[in-house]
């Protein structure tokens, strides 16, 4: 049994800036393109090309959005996400950050309602890496309801706006054994690497 399956999401109704948001997953696939020394993972649909390029062992896993990179598990996932407030095109950082945290909120939530996992000593942060706002959050995993061979230990999340409607989120579960620094690196080389483009 996969303990990383916990991590799947599903998405509400939230309340945020001045309306109703609601979020949902975008239809999108994964995939390399290896040259040389470096893999570029491509998450991707017919309207839109998110990017990252990495100095790492890839690999897609038949389970959709994620990935192994150098053996950690990564889930990447497109959200759309629509609004009362008219203007989402030109959000200024601090309603980006908002939007954000009120996301990780409502995440949190669902941890701890629906799938009834105790979060423990949450942190979190707002870094710009090329002009680009991410908000990183995680947390210790505490009880679960299902006993597993191999479980999450930490939940890390990196999550950042894609153009006017969407949202990124990359999530590393860190399970058992494996190592917390290993995967923030992970995750900060794809902060560092991200671009967005047609496709």
């Amino acid at each position: 049994m996969k303990s990383f399956t916990l991590t799947i999401l599903s998405w509400f109704f939230i309340s945020h800036l001045s309306g109703q948001i609601r979020f949902s997953t975008v239809d999108s696939k994964l995939r390399t393109v290896k040259s040389n020394n470096s893999t570029q993972l491509i998450c991707s649909n017919s309207a839109m090309s998110i990017k990252f390029q990495l100095n790492r062992n890839v690999a897609v896993m038949q389970l959709n959005n994620f990935v192994t990179i150098d053996s950690q598990v990564i889930q990447v996932i497109p959200l759309k996400f629509s609004s009362t407030k008219k203007d989402s095109n030109n959000l200024s950082m601090n309603d980006q950050k908002e939007l954000l945290q009120v996301y990780s909120k409502y995440e949190l939530d669902y941890f701890r309602n629906e799938l009834h996992i105790e979060v423990i000593n949450l942190n979190s942060q707002w870094v710009v890496t090329k002009s680009i706002g991410w908000f990183i959050w995680y947390f210790r995993v505490g009880n679960v309801p299902t006993q597993v061979e191999k479980r999450t230990e930490i939940q890390l999340f990196a999550t950042t706006m894609v153009g006017a409607d969407k949202v990124l989120t990359i999530n590393a579960p860190i399970l058992t054994g494996d190592d917390f620094a290993k995967a923030g690196l992970i995750v900060n080389e794809m902060m560092e690497t991200f671009a967005v483009g047609g496709q």
